[in-house]
């Protein structure tokens, strides 16, 4: 029996061993391979179709998000809005400050244009009293002439609005907001001489608006006013106007046959942004809402285009709207097939703008975002894929069919130079190991075979080659590690910054409301000291009682709801306002929030200031009147009083009445001339002197008068006071009134103080005395004209003399406790701000 040596048993067992698995692959393959094309292609556009739903539904998300976000922007601005004195001039101000822009198609229908422009936010502001009427009305950048009584909704821009009565019924800082109200653009006004809305530039448009009105109470709580901002429907339009699905992702205008738009419908189903301005929720000319479309409308009005669209109302043209409209009624998102009425079959994302204002409060949604895709555009990823697939396979079939068969010739010859030379390639192999086993990544065997052995050598050299361009990667990725390290220390280092330089303080807190962090300003403001751990909110807070009295209000709220709160306190004989509000910390999963502190003492003290210096002057303008038309009469009488004495001379008892009714003339002329001093007294005119010599000339002259009066006059005055602009005549006017007024409050005598040095870049004058004081509810009243606690006297020297100060671009500053004295503070800057 011959022998079989091991190259023939090598290669029998090489040819066996490849020709019936080729054999058997062949039949195997062309069996299987169109089942798993199926598969793939199935899988394939499964995969596709969801990613574009998930796609197209995170984008309503986005855009749903953006609306509410810019819901409730408006209400932070009414609430500014209530901090603004009611003035034409603010109003106009107000308007101009709050623009946003805005896309749209300008020209004619034969050759349209695109617009790209600024416009305000809110069509009409107005201040309406509690009666109902309107005191003053902002109507497209005017001020209005025609107020009107909003009390009957008659009378409303839109005959039946009743946004005045919601709002009076409101308790302070809540607000009502309205649906879309606008008169019903049909589809001929919109069309016009065009065929389609794409081509309907000249038409009519649709102008909405949605009103957000807050009521003003007093601190008793009766209502004082009622501020409406109406916010201009094209703002909301600009959300959904210009999406479109396909790769531009935006449009001036979309295309409406094509399905690929979006649309935004309220909390009652009604579409409120659209291309079609006919489907949008109108009114007809008395003020009435319009129907729906439904399955009964007439041929007519179908025709006309007076069918508004709500989508609990359309179950007739898909059955999905209405489940739109209730499944975003309950908070939920998601995508369904639907069919416009034009015939489109598209795929229609949707998604809940979460608001709880005004009529949706019960809701707690506003409306909806969808964003509709055509359905073959929708589908068009996962066709090509599918194709593509398809393609792919059907090659690769091929070239199988073509391989197995090259392989089938070719493999007996092959076999046999393989097996001659197996043993060195697998020499050549295992010194390739070893050398990458002492880590020389880079070697290689070369290999020309391609049987098993030449599989082999080409796996190992591919190895090699990864292992290789991973370890590149590896530095790569350390060295771009670096660099993201740096720049995250470079942002952290910034943020930092900005959060510990800006004037407002910030106070973070977690989900338990306890302070992680907080910055200089809160420190400053609230003189805390440095954190070293998390404290309780309230804990930290438990120097300041009435801070914590409105957080305890506020903690227990959704943290995902913003709150603000204006308080007003005490501290270290200083009256401070301090504005709070509570924000969320993140827009996402985690909890915590973040605590404001704004101390506004000054910008509210510097309004009350202005508001009394109005009322002052209005005043004096009364009182130069009044005295003005007393004088003369008074004159008159005076005369022939006069005359009526000199004729009774052999009367000396009317003598006597005639002369007491004389007497009381010249007072009452008195006190006109005081009027007159303080209604008419001339501008100061202001020349650079020394404050000194004008206080040494006044302290002589009531030296005596103190000496008197028992009362020891204490004098403090730096010789070397800058100079600053002053009337020295004026001056001296102040300060007899205030030394006087200091030596009546000291009947049985006392100590009278006055102290004149710089004191923060600025002249200072201290008036202290030790006499009955005043009351701490009478303090903020001493300034106000005819106002005396003395039972005589006209009450305007101090008028007068704040009128004085306030000349000379100073202030006045009062401290008093009953029975332990009154101190005036007079500050005088060196650069007069008048």
């Amino acid at each position: 029996m011959p022998r079989i040596n091991l190259h023939q048993k090598i290669l029998f067992a090489f040819l066996a061993l490849a020709f019936v698995p080729l054999a058997f692959l062949a039949f195997y393959s062309a069996s299987n391979l169109r089942q798993v094309e199926e598969y793939l292609r199935t899988s394939a556009t499964r995969a596709l179709d969801q990613q574009a739903a998930k796609a197209l539904e995170l984008r309503a998300l986005m855009v749903a998000d953006e609306v509410a976000l810019f819901l409730r922007g408006i209400e932070e601005d009414l609430h500014d809005l209530s901090l603004i004195a009611p003035t034409p001039e603010n109003y106009l101000r107000f308007q101009q400050q709050h623009r946003r822009p805005i896309w749209y198609r300008g020209g004619t229908n034969a050759e349209p244009v695109e617009v790209r422009e600024e416009i305000p936010l809110y069509r009409e502001i107005a201040w309406v009293a509690a009666d109902g009427r309107e005191r003053l009305r902002i109507d497209d950048g005017r001020v209005s002439g025609e107020l009107r009584d909003l009390s009957d909704p008659r009378n409303t821009t839109y005959l039946s609005e009743d946004y005045f009565l919601q709002a009076a019924r409101l308790p302070a800082g809540e607000v009502h907001v309205t649906h879309v109200t606008g008169w019903h653009v049909s589809k001929s006004e919109q069309l016009g001489a065009a065929a389609t809305p794409e081509e309907a530039v000249e038409g009519v448009k649709y102008e909405g608006v949605v009103r957000f009105a807050m009521p003003l109470r007093d601190a008793a709580g009766d209502l004082q006013a009622v501020l409406v901002l109406s916010l201009d429907h094209r703002h909301l339009m600009a959300f959904t106007q210009h999406i479109t699905p396909t790769d531009e992702r935006f449009v001036l205008f979309p295309s409406y046959d094509s399905g690929n738009y979006a649309f935004m419908f309220d909390d009652e189903g009604w579409i409120i942004t659209h291309p079609k301005f006919w489907d949008l929720r109108g009114l007809d000319r008395e003020g009435r809402l319009v129907p729906p479309y439904t399955a009964d409308s007439s041929a007519e009005d179908i025709e006309q285009g007076l069918i508004p669209y709500n989508l609990l109302h359309a179950a007739f043209i898909h059955p999905n709207y209405p489940v739109v409209a209730r499944a975003v009624l309950q908070g939920r998102s998601g995508v369904v097939d639907v069919t416009n009425v034009g015939g489109s079959r598209k795929i229609m994302a949707y998604a809940p703008i979460h608001y709880a204002g005004g009529v949706y409060r019960e809701s707690g949604v506003f409306g909806g975002i969808t964003i509709g895709a055509e359905l073959r555009q929708f589908h068009q990823a996962a066709l090509e894929t599918s194709a593509f697939i398809r393609a792919e396979m059907t090659r690769y079939m091929h070239r199988s069919w073509l391989l197995i068969v090259f392989t089938m010739i070719v493999v007996f010859v092959v076999a046999w130079r393989l097996t001659q030379g197996i043993t060195g390639p697998l020499l050549r192999l295992t010194e390739g190991t070893r050398r990458m086993a002492r880590g020389d990544l880079a070697a290689r065997v070369a290999v020309s075979r391609r049987d098993e052995v030449g599989q082999l050598a080409e796996a190992f050299n591919a190895m090699a080659q990864e292992l290789n361009h991973r370890r590149r990667r590896l530095f790569d990725s350390l060295a771009a590690l670096r660099r993201s390290r740096t720049q995250i220390i470079r942002e952290r280092n910034f943020k930092r910054t900005v959060l510990e330089n800006i004037e407002t303080g910030i106070l973070t807190l977690d989900e338990h409301n306890r302070v992680t962090s907080l910055n200089d300003s809160a420190r400053r403001i609230l003189d805390l000291d440095e954190l070293s751990g998390s404290v309780e909110l309230l804990e930290c807070l438990s120097a300041w009682p009435e801070l914590t009295a409105a957080l305890r209000e506020a903690l227990p709220l959704n943290p995902r709801e913003r709150w603000a709160r204006y308080v007003k306190l005490e501290r270290r004989g200083r009256s401070l306002t301090l504005r709070l509000a509570l924000v969320p910390l993140v827009l996402s999963e985690t909890l915590g929030r973040i605590l404001t502190v704004e101390d506004l003492t000054e910008r509210v003290t510097m309004r009350e200031h202005l508001e009394r210096m109005e009322r002052l002057a209005s005043l004096g303008r009364l009182s130069a009147g009044i005295a003005h038309e007393i004088r003369n009469p008074l004159t008159g009488i005076s005369l022939m009083l006069d005359d009526l004495h000199d004729r009774l001379l052999r009367n000396p008892a009317d003598q006597v009445l005639i002369q007491r009714a004389l007497q009381e003339i010249e007072r009452l002329e008195g006190l006109v001339n005081e009027l007159l001093t303080f209604a008419t007294t001339a501008r100061s005119t202001l020349k650079p002197g020394h404050l000194a010599p004008v206080l040494s000339d006044i302290l002589f002259l009531v030296s005596k008068q103190c000496e008197r009066a028992g009362v020891v006059l204490e004098q403090q005055i730096d010789a070397d006071l800058p100079a600053f602009p002053l009337d020295a005549a004026k001056l001296k006017q102040a300060f007899l009134n205030l030394l006087t007024n200091a030596i009546d409050a000291m009947p049985g005598g006392g100590r009278l103080k006055v102290l004149a040095d710089l004191c923060d870049g600025q002249v200072r004058v201290l008036i202290a005395d030790s006499g009955e004081g005043i009351a701490e509810d009478r303090l903020s009243l001493i300034f106000e004209p005819f106002y005396t606690s003395k039972g005589e006297g006209t009450g305007l020297g101090l008028s007068i003399t704040h009128n004085i100060i306030s000349d000379h671009g100073g202030r006045i500053e009062v401290k008093s406790h009953p029975g332990q004295g009154t101190e005036f503070t007079l500050w005088f800057p060196l650069q007069a701000e008048v």
